[in-house]
């Protein structure tokens, strides 16, 4: 079939070319989306060709006769546009009309106002794009508050994201990891503004110049100063939570320099409650463990972005990019674990009170070169990468031991003990990709090589109180210094092909050599992984059918490696000795296969997106919790057998008015566990996930939007049962779109809880915790932009 659509292409080529070519706005620099562009013959003002902009306004023609043409181009609310005196022939067969500027009728403008509404999300094979700008709810918002819209994707109730049903999905920025912004990226993007941010990418299947390490990648995209002039936004925003943010973002764009700068400082305030209630069961008894917990907290932070984008010549771009972000927070908790026999009456109660308080400082430096090489779409990128983070982290703990009458027990002294823990990160990330198309724009081969270096330090210092010396002395078993470095250097070659007749190939392979060694202070041993090699092979296959259907199939090879968390052999105990915790150094890595078949129809005013993804999985690594005779729980880390993950999705959306939308969707998987080592993790289970949102523009300068969200997901051991969370949002725009007023409700019909049921070999437990995260916010922001002078098409 692949050698039968070549030779097609190729038959339809003889005798005919191509033209393509952007549409952008000529004074703001918008794309600008489904205009109208047409091939007149010049002799009879007959169009041989037409066809419209697509969603980046870029165009192309395929199959145009060799032949003298004018190109006609028309929107709505700007001028036309003629270009004559276009030549095909067999020595120019392809026509690139570069980048091409439209002009507003009858505007002489002042201040930018960008009144068009754009399309939230765009569906295609391989990836959802999310565009934050157009979303209500985004404004005056976090990145975590965003990401709980975007299709696809699950925010737990600690903010962290993935991608519905993975168990491995990885947090990119600006095509990075994440791991070089922050230590912790649920703190980055509960601080990081949704002013800053341009869209969301969620790819199922990203291409090979991605790192092959996780299932799928969230990609979150800055923006990059795109306006001419200078325009920005100011934004403040309060909630009945105690939760509050200030966010700024300022854009500055001249002739060759680009300025971009955002600062965002916020905090809040969280409670919540949850219990955790256990059954223990031998051949000769059985009792229960139930703990009851609550807990009360606060953080603040702080994020500050700034970038210089300098435009050398017409060609090359150099852009300079820094973040930093600081975070702080404190805590209290409180929990009461009962112990009872086998006729559940309570024998021991322990009563524990603990103090946190956490710091984290993150920054980033990178360097990025662009080389446009010629006008087909040659192109050379090159960047450096260096990161750091520092965090300190301090617990005291107060535990006391009862018994059933609740008195102390005798011979039990109570338990004062300090953890604090200190970690100091660097990493450095250098690439260079090379993309170059060999035929016009129908073949295209991309290649490209990168270098990661990563240096961990984990020092963990914890001390008990002596009733004896009534001071506190060092606990040597527990006290630690943590030495982690891996070293990833990566490879990657795809060739990829768009023929007339709208098929799209793509494939390439990857090659990533990875190098880790650790050692523990306490331990003698020191642990040199040996280095392995690894290759990712990944292909794609595309079919556009009369503008209105597509289809897709893709496959591709992923790796989950180990990190230093699952791999640290130091042993934690609990301060109430009842849980032991510890890495195990001789993980393996894991390694999924994973098939993707998608389609796509669509017409003026809906959308409909199924997709069906089989996953397979090896040496998958699992957290895994057993409890002995005493009561004692140990959770460490295995490779189990395989998994496998076959998921079914469908999302779209529908447009009953020009200015309303339905937006919604659902994916629902079986996920299949099977160890040969250990029968007692064949287990099955369910994952389920749905989204809905309606939003809608309103007279009076009004808009709306609503969004409805539940989930729910299994692993080896365990199983999770979510709820369903809710939020609205009503906006009013003032004084031509300048001021912006935003009242928004988060959960006000109930507040968000998770249970989660866990069974081994001799117990069942079941763990339910509740958020008070109900809240009423209210926001206003302030958007300016003033227009020096249109830039020049280059």
């Amino acid at each position: 079939m692949f050698l039968l659509c070549l030779g097609n292409a190729y038959g339809q080529s003889a005798n005919t070319g191509t033209v393509t070519g952007k549409l952008i706005d000529a004074v703001n620099g918008e794309q600008i989306d489904f205009a109208g562009i047409a091939i007149i013959a010049p002799e009879t003002e007959s169009i041989v060709k037409n066809t419209t902009s697509n969603n980046g306004g870029e165009f192309k023609m395929g199959n145009v006769p060799f032949g003298k043409y004018n190109i006609r181009i028309s929107y709505v609310g700007y001028e036309k546009m003629l270009i004559t005196d276009i030549e095909i022939n067999a020595s120019q067969p392809d026509h690139n009309l570069g980048v091409i500027r439209l002009k507003r009728t009858g505007n002489e403008m002042n201040e930018v106002k960008i009144v068009e509404k754009k399309p939230v999300v765009k569906y295609t094979p391989d990836q959802i794009d999310y565009d934050v700008t157009a979303s209500v709810q985004s404004e005056g918002a976090t990145a975590t508050d965003v990401l709980k819209n975007v299709p696809m994707v699950n925010v737990d109730i600690d903010g962290n994201a993935t991608i519905a049903g993975k168990r491995n999905s990885r947090v990119f920025l600006d095509g990075k990891p994440s791991d070089y912004m922050t230590s912790n990226i649920t703190d980055l993007l509960n601080i990081l503004p949704s002013d800053a941010i341009e869209k969301i990418e969620v790819m199922t299947n990203p291409p090979v110049k991605y790192a092959a390490e996780g299932d799928g990648i969230i990609n979150i995209v800055l923006k990059k100063g795109y306006k001419v002039g200078l325009n920005g936004t100011l934004s403040a925003n309060t909630g009945t939570l105690g939760n509050y943010n200030m966010n700024s973002y300022i854009s500055y764009h001249g002739k060759k320099v680009t300025i971009n700068g955002s600062y965002a400082y916020g905090g809040g305030h969280s409670t919540g409650v949850s219990s955790s209630l256990s059954q223990n069961f031998f051949l000769d008894t059985t009792f229960y463990h139930n703990s009851y917990a609550n807990r009360e907290g606060s953080n603040n932070g702080q994020n500050l972005r700034g970038s210089i984008n300098y435009d050398i010549d017409t060609t090359q771009n150099i852009r300079f990019t820094t973040n930093f972000n600081l975070n702080h927070s404190q805590g209290d908790s409180y929990s009461d674990t009962y112990y009872l026999d086998s006729n559940y009456v309570t024998s021991n109660l322990n009563t524990q009170a603990n103090d946190t308080r956490n710091r984290s400082f993150n920054y980033v430096f990178d360097l990025n070169y662009t080389w446009k090489i010629n006008k087909r779409g040659e192109q050379l990128d090159a960047s450096v990468t260096y990161s750091g983070n520092t965090a300190s982290a301090y617990r005291f703990s107060d535990v006391n031991y009862l018994d059933g009458s609740n008195q102390p027990v005798l011979g039990r002294l109570p338990i004062n003990q300090i953890n604090q823990t200190a970690a100091n990160n660097t990493g450095l990330l250098a690439k260079i990709d090379y993309d170059k198309p060999l035929d016009s724009l129908h073949y295209t081969f991309n290649t490209g090589l990168s270098a990661n270096v990563h240096n961990n330090n984990n020092n963990q210092d914890v001390q008990n109180f002596d009733q004896a010396t009534q001071q506190y002395l060092q606990n040597l078993g527990l006290t630690n210094l943590f030495r982690y470095t891996q070293d990833i250097y990566s490879g990657y070659a795809s060739f990829s092909i768009k023929t007339d007749n709208k098929w799209s190939f793509r494939v390439g392979s990857r090659a990533e050599l990875t190098d880790v060694n650790f050692n523990v202070s306490t331990i003698a041993q020191q642990y040199n992984i040996k280095p392995y090699l690894n290759f990712f092979p990944n292909i794609s296959i595309g079919k556009q059918f009369k503008e209105k259907y597509n289809i897709g199939i893709s496959y591709s090879q992923r790796i989950g490696r180990p990190n230093q968390g699952t791999l640290n052999p130091q042993v934690y105990v609990s301060t109430d000795g009842k849980t032991i915790s510890y890495g195990n150094p001789g993980l393996d890595p894991s390694f999924t296969q994973q098939v993707d078949f998608s389609f796509g129809a669509y017409g003026d005013n809906w959308g409909i997106y199924p997709r069906l993804s089989l996953q397979n999985t090896k040496h998958i690594v699992e957290r895994i919790s057993t409890i002995d005779t005493t009561g004692i729980t140990r959770n460490s880390y295995y490779n189990l057998g395989t998994s496998s993950y076959n998921s079914f999705s469908v999302y779209g959306n529908y447009r009953p008015a020009r200015k309303m939308q339905f937006t919604g969707g659902t994916t629902i998987g079986r996920i299949l566990y099977q160890s040969s080592g250990n029968t007692r993790l064949n287990r099955n289970g369910i994952s389920f996930q749905a989204k809905a949102g309606l939003s809608m523009d309103i007279p009076g300068h009004y808009a709306f939007e609503g969004n409805f969200n539940y989930y729910t997901n299994t692993s080896a051991q365990s199983s999770n049962h979510g709820s369903v969370t809710s939020s609205f949002a009503i906006r009013k725009s003032f004084l031509k779109n300048k001021y912006r007023v935003r009242i928004m409700a988060v959960n006000p019909l109930g507040q968000s809880s998770y249970t989660t049921y866990l069974y081994g070999d001799n117990f069942n437990q079941q763990n339910y915790s509740t958020s008070r995260n109900r809240n009423f916010s209210a926001s206003i922001s302030y958007n300016f932009s003033k227009v020096t002078h249109p830039v020049p098409g280059k």
